[in-house]
């Protein structure tokens, strides 16, 4: 129940983050440069946010949790 937890948290994370990154491309329309608009997204929160909720996502999709139920008498 926990992993299941922590990918819904993980993917509202993701899901909203990448939202807001997107949001920031229309600095580009404004009349700023390709390397100003990538330098300020990378500097931002919602990157740091971004970066952490893809790898603890993809922790969690890819590596497998213990093996046997925790009501198995095993």
């Amino acid at each position: 129940m926990t992993r299941f937890f922590i990918f819904l948290l993980s993917y509202g994370l993701l899901v909203v983050s990448s939202a807001q990154l997107i949001l920031y491309l229309n600095y580009r329309s404004l009349g700023y440069e390709w390397d100003v608009v990538i330098y300020y997204i990378i500097r931002t929160t919602d990157f740091t946010i971004f970066i952490g909720s893809l790898i603890t996502l993809m922790l969690i999709v890819f590596f497998r949790g213990p093996f046997g139920s925790p009501f198995s008498s095993g």
